[in-house]
């Protein structure tokens, strides 16, 4: 299947020579473990004052990936390189912080900061924000007039205004839940390296077109969801590793599960899916969502929940049996389709030469610039980063238990010290605030009665 893409040239083409260990599983990483999966320190430069053990830098892609990504100095004609995170759900971006820390380059990774750029009034994703801040000196806020009430349908176009010319950056969603290490320094040195290119994207889980791709390179496992159990969060201590899961063991006969006639209940608690018994290895990922997605960008990889939720856990399949590689190739070009900008390097000045810029950002990045200008937009396939949802899918994708999988990852390898918040932290706080306003109405009502009995 990786030859026929090879070969492939009619929407997206792959350019860039794939390093044969790509195209074999007996050369992953695991064959070549680290005895000490672990370390202290995030990467041999790193001078992080830490207090757990995390995974040591470049540890997904070391033993598949070219040198050049995992060696790459920041060249001298970069005055600055910083993060632009869209900041707008604490639940994700509490995610994001962890990766976003180990990238500092006091950290041992390339950003001189993080740019976070206000996106919501809720008090709650506000509260976040302002620890973010305090957390890291690295860390800054922009604050942009959003001009209606939903930070969804306002328009992105005027969040740009401070953006400097000479910077490079990598703007990133406030909802990517995992960043390979290999991630930024990929698409930093191919845009440095690439000029031309007007815009280059990681190589992102759950984003349309590349979902197509990795459906293409193999790399989607079937799954689908358990039926009849959910799970409350928080309260339950999640497992984010695919091997403990059961099997799932219902019928795929039509007579007993059709899923597109399948929702989950809104319950305020979520589900999980499960992966096919492997017995049936003939068209295994027939019947499942990802059979459904297609070369498009407004197809059923950017609507259909079902599909983004069983690329999500064959990602964490994937990851646990660190095979990440099935997902690597060179460079994809759109050939000017739109094409997602969850994770993307941009130079300053190009951002600045596209004002004033569309409410919607992405088609005015990498459709109408790239085709007036005749640079293209690409993605670099050597650096992972895993998207949690669209908008459209987002009312399905909160029922199932992905986002805390996630989260659970991040605690036990990528974060330094606790998480700043957590669905947990959440409800004690919610318990407290609930418990401190009984005591204070108790209090009024017991003053107000002995003010009548005085009267009285």
């Amino acid at each position: 299947m990786v030859f026929g893409l090879l070969a492939w040239n009619w929407k997206g083409t792959i350019t860039n020579t794939i390093p044969t260990s790509l195209l074999s599983p007996s050369l992953s990483h695991k064959d070549a473990a680290d005895p000490n999966p672990t370390s202290t320190v995030p990467s041999e430069e790193g001078t992080m004052d830490n207090h757990k053990k995390t995974k040591p830098r470049f540890w997904s892609s070391k033993d598949h990936l070219l040198p050049s990504v995992w060696d790459y100095e920041r060249p001298e004609s970069i005055h600055k390189i910083m993060a632009l995170v869209f900041f707008g759900r604490r639940q994700a971006v509490s995610i994001l912080d962890c990766y976003l820390k180990r990238n500092l380059r006091k950290n041992g990774g390339l950003l001189d900061g993080v740019i976070f750029v206000k996106r919501t009034n809720d008090p709650k994703d506000l509260a976040l924000l302002d620890r973010l801040i305090d957390s890291d000196p690295d860390y800054e806020k922009w604050h942009v007039e959003m001009g209606r009430s939903n930070q969804y349908s306002s328009g992105f176009g005027h969040s740009y205004e401070r953006i400097e010319d000479d910077v490079l950056y990598v703007k990133i969603d406030d909802d990517i839940v995992f960043m390979e290490d290999s991630a930024i320094p990929s698409i930093v040195q191919k845009k440095v390296e690439h000029p031309e290119y007007y815009l280059v994207s990681a190589n992102i889980v759950n984003q349309p077109l590349l979902s197509w791709v990795h459906w293409n390179l193999n790399a989607i496992h079937p799954y689908l969801p358990e039926l009849n159990k959910t799970y409350p969060v928080p309260g339950t201590k999640i497992d984010w590793r695919a091997s403990e899961l059961p099997d799932w063991e219902e019928s795929l006969s039509d007579d007993n599960f059709n899923l597109d006639d399948w929702e989950p209940k809104q319950n305020n608690r979520v589900h999980r899916w499960l992966p096919l018994q492997q017995a049936r290895r003939d068209h295994i990922l027939d019947r499942t969502p990802i059979e459904n997605t297609e070369y498009h960008p407004y197809g059923r990889g950017w609507t259909q929940w079902k599909i983004g939720a069983q690329e999500h856990y064959s990602f964490l399949e994937n990851l646990e049996k660190d095979e990440l590689f099935h997902y690597k190739f060179g460079t994809w070009d759109f050939q000017y389709q739109r094409m997602g900008i969850q994770f993307v390097a941009m130079m300053g000045r190009d951002i600045n030469i596209a004002k004033p810029i569309e409410a919607d950002d992405e088609k005015h990045f990498s459709r109408t610039m790239t085709r007036q200008l005749g640079r293209h937009g690409v993605a670099d396939g050597r650096g992972m980063a895993v998207h949690y949802s669209f908008g459209s899918q987002r009312g399905g994708m909160d029922t199932t238990d992905i986002l805390e999988r996630y989260r659970a990852y991040a605690r036990e390898n990528i974060c330094e010290v606790d998480m700043l918040w957590s669905p947990e932290l959440e409800e004690a706080e919610n318990k407290e605030e609930k418990k401190k306003k009984e005591e204070e109405e108790a209090k009024k009502k017991k003053e107000e009665k002995g003010k009548k009995e005085k009267e009285g």
